[in-house]
């Protein structure tokens, strides 16, 4: 990627380019990205004594398609609805504020679980303007550029990278006047011999949990949800890669969970490869043990790539399978019922969007689908009736002008033939010491 400050490329990666940027930094001047005319202004921020180049908010568009800091449109997704708000980025130190609609620390006796994130809405309100739990994991799934997917990356997506990813997307990020890398917790990829001193770093997260007078700090978990058994009292939750750390959880809590995700938990077992990426609140009790106090989920492909239901899970894999470059969409605060786009696609000379119909959605849901891909920026491609997944658009059978002109028609889409599945093939394996 190239930048420029004024007309003098630098590269933040030699030592020329990191003094280049730390007297730009000084005098606060902006870093141009030479990924299109005009150039998109960027700004630089100092992370751990580094300097690197950012975005600037809300200028993701403004990117070329294959540029690292593109974007879609923000109203393509929730993320239009939480930034400026819930969201709040600091473009002079990098840093990033977060408004949460969850508690941090609980006060007094502990209170009754609270309804697990993901519930679907059965009334009509303003949205909040503070990221709910799934809406965190959304974020951070944003930040550590999980949604984004390009044909280099097949194969090298394990559980060692995401954790890398989802570390790093938490530094500098604040909620509560708490610093989010001090009390989220990602386990690490399970080694046997190394198990004991994963174990010890657990600790020092744990220890730092403690109960203070009659206020008692919550942790966050990120992590992917194995299995949940029955305990003593209510059930232990397993995760993967840290078989030798149950986390508990009263009865109340399990009931909820098990009424709330028991479909996603069922597609998840549909659907080959898939993930359930699970985030949590917990505490940790006298005795030493976590204890969660509110959890959602979000399914993932093998490739860690999310999705809602069957019919985005088979855009996202035909996607990947064809060696397709794209963006996911998440939803963040927005209930399952406001259309956004499913995905954006980036390997076309301008992005494409990708419109899935939930198969359970009513007429109702399927006609605002429809407007919301009229009424969008980029040509659109759309799913929306009940039979098979039409073709994908043909990186080389569209000329670079004809997407603006499918949009300015009215949005109607890409016409093509049905899609047709490959062949199948045997099921990757996925390599490692995972428990």
């Amino acid at each position: 990627m190239s930048y420029f400050i004024g007309d003098t490329p630098v590269d933040p990666a030699t030592d020329a380019g990191q003094a280049r940027l730390a007297y730009a930094y000084k005098a606060r001047d902006r870093v141009q990205c030479g990924c299109r005319r005009p150039r998109p202004l960027m700004y630089i921020a100092a992370v751990n004594g580094r300097f690197i180049v950012k975005r600037m908010p809300s200028t993701g568009d403004e990117h070329a398609p294959g540029c690292a800091s593109f974007l879609p449109p923000e109203e393509l997704s929730g993320l239009a609805q939480v930034r400026g708000d819930a969201i709040r980025e600091q473009t002079d130190d990098g840093t990033t504020t977060l408004k949460l609609d969850f508690p941090l620390t609980l006060a007094g006796t502990r209170p009754a679980p609270p309804e697990p994130s993901g519930k679907k809405k059965t009334e009509a309100k303003a949205p909040p303007k503070k990221l709910r739990l799934t809406a965190l994991l959304h974020y951070l799934w944003h930040e550590a550029e999980l949604v984004k997917w390009v044909p280099a990356m097949h194969g090298k997506r394990n559980w060692g990278l995401i954790h890398r990813l989802l570390v790093n997307a938490v530094q500098g990020k604040t909620a509560k006047s708490k610093t989010l890398s001090d009390i989220l917790y990602v386990p690490e990829p399970w080694h046997v011999d190394r198990m004991r001193d994963a174990a010890s770093r657990r600790q020092i997260l744990f220890r730092g949990l403690k109960r203070e007078g009659r206020r008692t700090p919550l942790g966050l978990l990120v992590a992917e949800y194995k299995i949940h058994e029955p305990a003593r009292f209510g059930a232990r939750f397993l995760f993967k890669q840290i078989p030798d750390c149950p986390f508990f959880a009263d009865q109340e809590l399990v009931d909820r969970f098990e009424r709330i995700f028991s479909d996603d938990l069922r597609l998840a077992d549909m659907e080959a490869g898939s993930h359930v990426m699970a985030i949590a609140t917990f505490s940790i009790a006298k005795k030493g043990y976590p204890v969660l106090q509110e959890i959602g989920l979000m399914l993932t492909t093998r490739n860690w790539i999310p999705f809602e239901h069957a019919r985005e899970w088979e855009v996202i894999d035909a996607l990947s399978t064809s060696k397709r470059a794209f963006l996911k969409s998440l939803r963040f605060n927005l209930d399952g019922e406001t259309p956004i786009a499913s995905a954006v696609l980036t390997d076309l000379p301008e992005p494409v969007s990708l419109f899935v119909a939930d198969p359970g959605a009513g007429p109702d849901e399927v006609a605002d689908l429809r407007t919301t891909a009229e009424e969008g920026a980029y040509g659109s491609w759309l799913w929306l009736d009940d039979g098979p997944m039409p073709a994908l658009p043909d990186r080389s059978a569209i000329p670079p002008h004809s997407l603006r002109q499918i949009n300015s028609r009215g949005g109607a889409g890409l016409e093509a033939e049905p899609y047709k599945p490959a062949a199948p093939s045997k099921p990757e394996v996925a390599r490692g010491n995972n428990p």
